[in-house]
């Protein structure tokens, strides 16, 4: 009979034997107290099993993949299942946080193109040309231009548009999954040449709360890509560029996951990928 028992590897287990037994244990202990004691240690009886339960809720919330053991996941080393299509409100959210000011960097190309005059025909425009009409829609370029670049490059597959299951808010802008990698881009376009540290912060941030919901033996298998991409040929804000690509990976030191930073010239993609 013993021999049938097997050990014991869940966590979940552990915290409801120790409750079953502090329980058991208590009242059988009670008859034996001393009246005065009794009336304090029924008080410990009935909170004491109301605490254990706001602690597992709170862990629960905070981190509730230390509650299972390595066996209760499908396969040790998958990633595949961990994210789904994210909602178009997350998305555009996303989007809103991390744009920059438009109005206070134009260019020469755009400032051209805003001063010519209105022609009264009806024209046909690419939708490349559409999406340049805004610093909005350069940026949506941008985003598909990096990420079919990267996609090429490093022969991956990429999804658009994902958030972890459970946690609708942390989107990415790309992830390729296969059974042990896991490998999370995020595209800024950017025309000042900088990316404010709380930005900055929030994302990596989302990189480090997605690896906070995985075992250990995955967390190591993630990687980040930060890529930047711009259409100024500015020189000093091409140099501003490279303090921060230098000031990012810097940065990363402080987190565990593997990051590569990386800057696209929106003139070079739109060769490349014959985008009229």
């Amino acid at each position: 009979m013993v021999e049938k028992i097997g050990h014991i590897k869940n966590p979940l287990t552990v915290i409801a034997i120790f409750a079953a037994l502090a329980e058991v244990s208590g009242t059988v202990v009670l008859p034996f107290l001393d009246k005065e004691i009794q009336h304090v240690y029924v008080w410990f009886l009935m909170c004491f099993p109301i605490l254990l339960v706001a602690i597992f809720f709170f862990v629960l919330y905070k981190k509730h993949h230390v509650l299972y053991a390595p066996t209760d996941f499908k396969d040790d080393k998958t990633f595949t299942d961990l994210f789904e299509n994210a909602t178009s409100s997350a998305k555009f959210a996303k989007i809103n946080s991390e744009q920059e000011d438009p109005i206070a960097e134009p260019t020469a190309d755009t400032q051209a193109r805003q001063e010519q005059p209105t022609v009264a025909t009806n024209p046909s425009i690419s939708a490349a040309e559409t999406l340049r009409r805004s610093f909005q829609g350069n940026g949506l370029l941008a985003e598909e231009l990096v990420i079919a670049k990267l996609a090429r490059d490093l022969g991956l597959k990429f999804d658009r548009n994902l958030a972890v299951k459970g946690q609708p808010k942390l989107v990415f802008d790309a992830v390729s999954t296969s059974s042990d990698r896991a490998v999370v881009a995020e595209v800024r376009f950017t025309r000042l040449g900088n990316v404010p540290d709380p930005i900055l912060s929030e994302y990596f941030e989302r990189v480090k709360r997605f690896s906070e919901t995985l075992p250990d033996e995955l967390k190591n298998k993630i990687e980040f890509i930060f890529a930047l991409a711009t259409d100024t040929d500015e020189e000093f804000r091409l140099k501003r560029m490279d303090k921060t690509i230098e000031k990012i990976r810097t940065y990363s030191e402080a987190y565990s996951f593997k990051t590569v930073v990386r800057l696209f010239k929106m003139q070079d993609l739109e060769r490349e990928f014959s985008v009229q």
